[in-house]
């Protein structure tokens, strides 16, 4: 736990939340917000960890925060599950452990757990949002690489995710035109999209070398896909399913040719426009 702990940084967002609460006086309920994110960010550390995936750093956001890891893509399903509910699951324990704090602890009253749920309640529900990088946008892209490729399930859950931040800004602007933190919670939302998408070619890469890296797919299967002699190993690569093992067939030829074999010539020779029938004669 002293080296998850050890791995803990504080965005400037926070900061600047945490000036606002002060100059406002509601130290109080900051310190309690600080509680909750770190204890739901410490939620996917843990789990993450457990699984054995590599930490690189925990960062707290006034509305959660981000655990970010080297791993890219190629973990089983199960796990990425449990990683990225982890976080929401322990805001159902403290409210637990406040309502029977109230019986317990003099000091602890039946306001302060009133207001304690609240901001958990809230933090809760607005991380299960689907927006990109809350835990709903992590599940939403989680749930659409089971049905897609995985490079086509990161453009079409960020275009979900775009969507209905622009929705949200619009309900924002007509209902709360004043409301200083919920903007900035929203400018930093849309610095994270145009980032993100920015991002997406970069993030593939990675999903292609760590798969290229792993000797197999835990808890995946294999998948047969027809494509023509004619298409290129870049459009090919992007047939991958996330935890699926292809296997490319050749129409006109009928060769079987396996991922492994796609993903080394690409990265020996970095020729993506080779059309894939020629790898049949190599």
């Amino acid at each position: 736990m002293i080296n998850l702990l050890l791995l803990v940084r504080v965005h400037p967002l926070f900061w600047f939340v945490v000036a606002l609460g002060i100059a406002t006086g509601y130290f109080r309920e900051l310190l309690m917000l600080f509680v909750i994110v770190c204890c739901h960010e410490l939620g996917h550390a843990v789990a993450a960890k457990y699984f054995g995936w590599r930490l690189r750093k925990i960062e707290l956001l006034p509305f959660g925060g981000v655990a970010e890891t080297e791993e890219y893509g190629n973990r089983p399903y199960r796990e990425e599950l449990i990683v990225i509910l982890a976080g929401p699951f322990q805001h159902l324990i403290l409210m637990a452990f406040s309502w029977v704090a109230v019986g317990l602890f003099p000091f602890w009253t039946t306001g302060d757990h009133e207001i304690f749920l609240f901001h958990n309640s809230a933090l809760l529900f607005f991380n299960l949002l689907p927006l990109w990088p809350l835990d709903g946008g992590k599940l939403l892209q989680l749930i659409t690489s089971k049905f897609l490729p995985f490079r086509e399930a990161q453009t079409w859950a960020l275009r979900f995710s775009l969507g209905f931040l622009m929705i949200v800004v619009l309900i924002t602007a007509i209902s709360y035109p004043m409301h200083l933190q919920w903007w900035v919670i929203l400018a930093f939302l849309s610095v994270c999209h145009y980032l993100e998408w920015r991002q997406q070619p970069y993030g593939y890469l990675r999903f292609l070398l760590e798969r290229r890296l792993l000797e197999n797919q835990k808890g995946g299967k294999n998948v047969t896909t027809l494509v023509s002699s004619k298409e290129t190993v870049h459009v090919a690569l992007r047939r991958l399913h996330k935890n699926k093992r292809t296997v490319f067939k050749i129409k006109e030829t009928g060769h079987v040719i396996d991922e492994k074999d796609v993903l080394e010539h690409w990265f020996k020779t970095r020729k993506s426009h080779v059309s894939i029938g020629t790898l049949a004669h190599l």
